[in-house]
């Protein structure tokens, strides 16, 4: 039963991303400077504006959270997993990048789905521990977030804006200190 949930989430949010998010080079659509920097950096924009999906999960800790909590900033939804080189690759990058930003109106919310015995709690929360990883992580038991915001690929990252909408999606590592997506969340983050 659960599985066949899983299968029409997923097929939902492909769905969703059919109708609202790709951008190609032929088409002519206004972008704003966030989006084409954003663009220009390898992510997919969307072509319309378009709510975040809310959720409800778990912090490592075991705090809920929604993704509404974070209304009114900038928030770098990252899909992730310990086993995932290119994920590990880019979380050093990605603490560099929230040690920056955290005091500005922007958050890092890092998502991990454990399905054992390949991923645990355990081993989630040791590679956090081990890394000294300070922004928040998440986790997905029942594959909410991972359903909605997933595309069969990790890491896959969402930038959502101060008003609750999805901005710009990458599928894949990246730098997240590059002085293009630096420049980009710069655009997002609220004025102070």
């Amino acid at each position: 039963m659960k599985f066949y949930k899983t299968i029409k989430q997923s097929l939902i949010m492909l769905l969703f991303l059919l109708l609202t998010f790709s951008l190609s080079a032929q088409e002519d659509i206004d972008l704003n400077k966030a989006e084409e920097l954003f663009y220009n950096a390898g992510f997919g924009v969307l072509k319309e504006t378009t709510a975040a999906p809310d959720f409800t999960i778990e912090t490592l800790q075991g705090d809920r959270v929604s993704l509404s909590d974070y209304r009114g900033q900038v928030v770098l939804l990252n899909l992730w997993a310990t086993w995932c080189p290119p994920c590990r690759e880019e979380m050093p990058s990605m603490q560099t990048l929230y040690n920056q930003l955290k005091g500005r109106g922007f958050s890092i919310l890092a998502v991990a789905a454990p399905t054992p015995p390949r991923e645990t709690f355990e081993k989630i929360k040791n590679y956090i521990a081990e890394n000294e990883y300070t922004f928040p992580v998440l986790i997905d038991s029942e594959y909410k977030v991972n359903g909605t915001y997933g595309t069969g690929s990790i890491p896959t990252s969402w930038i959502v804006d101060t008003e609750g909408n999805l901005v710009a999606r990458l599928v894949g590592a990246t730098d997240w200190e590059s002085d293009s997506i630096m420049e980009a969340l710069e655009e997002l983050l609220p004025q102070q």
